[in-house]
């Protein structure tokens, strides 16, 4: 008798991507709740001192420690530090090289810079992103475990008088194989079993431990449907 149940390094696997994606899905509503809402609240709280300024974009990161920055000593007199979207952003703003028209390229800069004051740091749509993928995220995590689930449950048999188990959906006779798709056995492990009735049972090597037992014993008592062998050598 062969017997085939659930591969165990598949199904490691499969539940490690599920506890990633709803690590993924409780990162995201953390972000969406409460993380970033709460640097937008920071943003808030200092956004009159920051547009009582007129100043550049190197102007407020300038200095060799983040004591001696502009932007960071407004964030330090509330007891804040600034969030790092916004040093990154002011630092996007910096002009790359001194432009031929300066005063144009500051009077641009200083532009961008206050209405990247003035927006909240993460929008509604940002927020709002936060929570699809969330939810998205969730249901892959759902559905990988529910797979593993739904596979452990599910068990091989092969003996002389025929095919069992809920793997088989039940118990079947071996007159009843009608036909045997090899094309991917050597490859990806996987054959296909198509019975009298026009059911078919897809057996996977990897997903499931012990195939290559019950492929051998199909082969055993039904020869006329075994996988073609290769020509001998000087054949």
């Amino acid at each position: 008798m062969a017997e085939a149940r659930l591969n165990g390094d598949y199904e490691r696997r499969m539940l490690g991507v599920a506890l990633l994606m709803a690590a993924l899905a409780a990162w995201s509503l953390y972000d969406g709740l409460a993380g970033w809402p709460r640097l937008n609240a920071r943003m808030a709280a200092v956004r009159p001192a920051l547009l009582a300024t007129n100043m550049t974009a190197e102007a407020w990161i300038e200095g060799e420690t983040p004591g001696e920055r502009p932007l960071h000593r407004v964030f330090a007199a509330q007891g804040l530090t600034p969030p790092r979207k916004l040093v990154r952003k002011m630092g996007e703003l910096r002009l790359p090289s001194r432009p031929d028209d300066l005063d144009p390229a500051l009077a641009g800069q200083r532009e961008a810079v206050r209405r990247l004051l003035e927006a909240p740091l993460y929008s509604a749509e940002d927020l709002r992103a936060q929570f699809i993928q969330a939810g998205l995220t969730l249901l892959l995590a759902i559905a990988a475990a529910g797979l593993v689930a739904v596979k452990r449950g599910r068990v091989f048999i092969a003996d002389e008088t025929g095919l069992h188990g809920s793997g088989f959906c039940g118990s079947r006779a071996w007159s009843e194989l009608a036909a045997v798709d090899w094309r991917r056995w050597d490859e990806k492990g996987i054959v296909v079993l198509t019975f009298a009735s026009g059911a078919s049972v897809r057996c996977d090597g990897w997903h499931f431990a012990g195939m290559s037992a019950i492929v051998a014993e199909i082969a055993k008592q039904r020869p006329d449907l075994a996988p073609p062998q290769p020509p001998a050598a000087g054949g």
